[in-house]
């Protein structure tokens, strides 16, 4: 083995990594399958260790492959953000983060108010983005914060909070409801739907079976939205009782602007996550933002959630 690295090899095997295909590591870089499949030989060959189980339905990486990706990645990052510095020749934000507009608007950015001085959220880039998995190396990423950890099996990723849903409505609506989120008619009731590449995993039906009810609610009698923020703005202006994970709810809590109409039930089926960018280590402009939005959903280090949840767990879009 020689010291010269197969640059376009190193490539083609990231791709193909991220995607878990070789089909799509091809499409990505404007070559045919067959070249993928020659540079990632040509790389095992090199280091003379297998880096892929082949699968009918696509690859999948090794141990040794594993070991290979994070600073394989990384580096490709670094690259592709030198260059996109000397292209624009402007200076790199503090970091990057990329989110779920409503976990953006309804628990970063309240998050981010508490940031440590002197410099604070000064010199961050937020990038809203609904859709997995991301191109860190593209965008120049350092943070993604979205819900469920499928899109990333071979990342760093750290369960930030999982919870259960919560009916909340405005303080004047909130008093005209005695009976509480269970009673209100169906008109009053705010269902999000999350379109067709999601499970929409809370629902009033979810949450009313949770607490024992066996009342189904006509989702066609009340407002429909397509987004978590969405439901909470039209639940401020009093125009029904929105569903919401606890976590994004509690801002608004806290400043009084909703009030709980109903107990916290149902949990999501799945955390929301933090993602880091494919390397070995943090750049020290993400590393405090990392801890900090770390020490907000009352996780560690280690990724252990709050006392008496068990593993870290998140919310929803």
């Amino acid at each position: 083995m020689t010291d010269r690295l197969p640059l376009n090899a190193l490539q083609a095997f990231e791709r193909a990594a991220r995607s878990g295909s070789f089909a799509a590591a091809a499409q990505a870089l404007g070559v045919t399958p067959a070249a993928i499949s020659q540079h990632v030989r040509l790389l095992e060959d090199h280091f003379g260790r297998q880096l892929f189980h082949r699968r009918a339905n696509g690859v999948e990486l090794t141990d040794a492959g594993r070991d290979l990706f994070l600073p394989v990645a990384g580096a490709f990052a670094a690259l592709s953000e030198a260059a996109g510095r000397l292209r624009s020749a402007v200076e790199r934000p503090r970091a990057v983060i990329s989110v779920l507009s409503s976990v953006n608007e309804l628990w970063l950015m309240p998050a981010l108010a508490g940031l440590a001085p002197p410099a604070g959220a000064a010199g961050l880039r937020i990038i809203e983005e609904e859709r997995d998995p991301v191109d860190f190396a593209a965008a120049g990423l350092d943070i993604r914060i979205t819900y469920g950890a499928a899109a990333y099996p071979n990342q760093k990723v750290v369960a930030l909070f999982r919870d259960r849903l919560l009916p909340v409505a405005a303080p004047d609506l909130a008093a005209d409801l005695p009976g509480g989120a269970a009673a209100a008619p169906d008109a009053r009731l705010i269902h999000t739907e999350w379109g067709p590449a999601y499970a929409s995993p809370q629902s009033w039906a979810g949450w009313l079976a949770a607490t024992g009810s066996e009342r189904r609610p006509d989702p066609g009698r009340g407002l429909t939205v397509d987004r978590l923020a969405a439901a909470a703005a039209a639940a401020r202006q009093g125009l029904g009782v929105a569903l919401l994970p606890a976590t994004l709810a509690a801002a608004d809590l806290a400043a009084g602007r909703l009030r709980a109409v109903g107990p916290a039930a149902a949990f999501m089926p799945e955390p929301y996550v933090m993602v880091a960018r494919p390397a070995t280590r943090h750049r020290p402009g993400a590393a405090p933002v990392w801890r900090h939005l770390l020490a907000r959903a009352g996780v560690t280090e280690a990724g252990e959630g709050p006392a008496g949840e068990g593993p870290a767990g998140g919310a929803g879009r």
